[in-house]
């Protein structure tokens, strides 16, 4: 019976670590998705600031030709 009680205990012992580590797993995974998605905004942010950056440039050259022509 002792043995059975141990077998139990130990079971549940088990049982918490698995739970813990699983929700330690989820925390990270969505943490990482977050870090992700945050790192795209910033990318997708600086693409846009450069072509719009371009786009001036581009305005600038046209000016440039039309004055000289």
């Amino acid at each position: 019976m002792e043995e059975r009680s141990r077998n139990l205990e130990d079971f549940g012992k088990i049982a918490t670590e698995l739970a813990v580590e699983t929700e330690e797993s989820i925390r990270l995974s969505e943490e990482r998705v977050r870090l992700v998605e945050e790192s795209q905004r910033r990318r997708d942010e600086l693409l846009q600031r450069m072509a719009q950056t371009v786009a001036v440039m581009q305005a600038e050259i046209v000016r440039i030709d039309e004055t000289h022509s």
